[in-house]
């Protein structure tokens, strides 16, 4: 998706691995894989469709805020 809207490069991801890192995910609020965070808010979590990833580039790419993705 990146590569059909250029905006979308500047949203930067941060994927944390709740095996390998359970410290950093405890601090989070989620019960389904994935979750997506931006700027520490949850705006999805679950079955995520294209259309949901792209909602969420979007809402990342502005101000370019930095996303967590659980």
């Amino acid at each position: 998706m990146k590569k059909e809207n250029p905006a979308y490069e500047e949203a930067a991801f941060t994927i944390i691995d709740e095996i390998k890192e359970p410290d950093i995910a405890e601090q989070y609020d989620y019960f389904l894989v994935p979750t997506f965070y931006i700027k520490g808010q949850k705006v999805h979590e679950g079955i995520a469709s294209k259309e949901i990833i792209r909602d969420i580039l979007k809402k990342a790419s502005i101000g370019n805020s930095r996303t967590s993705m659980q």
